[in-house]
């Protein structure tokens, strides 16, 4: 059963990279990079233990987007990443790889569920939800955490993998949080039987995550199908046994000249506590909304960033609600 708490709550790389992610305090923690093997293949990950964890620490999952990997998310030095929201509440940070795809071997996916033939580019057959839920226990191993304070969120691939694992494994985990990520359709994966709190953020106008539903990023259908945003917090809310009508609040529109608003519909009453917070970024596009600026190259591709909240500090606020 969840409650609510008060709480707050291998990688092969060269030393003069990890060094340089430490470099602006000396005696500040530095991530711990591993390389493993699971499944026959091998399998990257990172671990970060800030200087003020203290025993049985909640732990946080991150996961990347496709194309991307752990330390592109580690190395982000802009608005409230979550390594400086673990140095500040004291929670374990586990930065998972992805796997290179079958067809595109140089960058990295999750295997999501979504319905894919072998040639597509995310194409991949990855363990990816046991590799996780493993770490979770190879983690405990070396740091004291808490078991029932376990959280998982991710953006684009990164936010579908949370699906899958909230569906899959959601006995592992306390609550997750999917960002601009709307569930397959069709999908590979199992049906959800555990409800589990979930926070979900997408934009209107995403143009490669469609807020409608239909062919992810491209009209060629080759990344795979999607259902639609709406679609998606209603499997959330269906599955948590929540009230299908929302509280609905309009949140302050600080940033009035990046053309996006946020709108928060909140579905309570949810089986153990497990509640849905579903964040509508109106205006906005493919970003992870923070308050700082977004490129106006990566804006022709991606649509307009939101910059009236940060989406790191509104999920972890969100997480410190609930433990298993």
């Amino acid at each position: 059963m969840r409650i609510s708490v008060s709480l707050l709550v291998v990688w092969i790389w060269v030393p003069t990279q990890v060094a340089s992610a430490s470099a602006s305090t000396v005696d500040a923690p530095s991530i711990e990079w591993h390389a493993m093997d699971w499944m026959g293949l091998e399998r990257t990950y990172g671990v970060y233990v800030p200087s003020n964890s203290k025993a049985r620490a909640p732990v946080v999952f991150v996961l990347h987007g496709g194309g991307g990997s752990a330390a592109q998310t580690w190395e982000q030095d802009s608005g409230r990443s979550w390594r400086a929201l673990s140095d500040e509440h004291g929670f374990v940070l586990v930065l998972p790889q992805g796997r290179p795809g079958d067809v595109d071997a140089d960058s990295n996916h999750w295997n999501d569920c979504r319905y894919t033939t072998d040639t597509d580019p995310i194409s991949t057959h990855a363990d990816d939800v046991g590799f996780i839920t493993h770490l979770i226990d190879r983690v405990a191993e070396s740091s004291s955490i808490d078991p029932r304070r376990v959280y998982v969120t991710g953006a684009s691939n990164g936010g579908m993998m949370t699906y899958r694992l909230a569906i899959e494994a959601s006995e592992r985990f306390a609550a997750a949080a999917g960002i601009i990520a709307n569930l397959p359709a069709p999908s590979e994966c199992s049906s959800a039987s555990l409800p589990i709190p979930m926070l979900i953020m997408n934009a209107t106008n995403d143009p490669l995550m469609p807020f409608e539903g239909g062919c992810v990023a491209s009209s060629q259908c080759d990344r795979g199908n999607v259902m639609s945003s709406d679609a998606t917090a209603e499997f959330w809310v269906r599955v948590n046994g929540a009230s299908p009508e929302p509280i609905v609040e309009g949140l302050p529109n600080r940033s009035w000249f990046d053309g996006s608003r946020v709108r928060v519909q909140r579905y309570e009453g949810g089986e153990g506590g497990a509640d849905v917070a579903y964040y509508i970024i109106e205006g906005g596009g493919h970003n992870i909304p923070g308050y700082e600026r977004d490129p106006i190259a990566y804006r022709a591709i991606a649509g307009r960033k939101n910059r009236d909240i940060d989406a790191p500090t509104e999920i972890w606020a969100f997480f410190q609600l609930y433990s298993r």
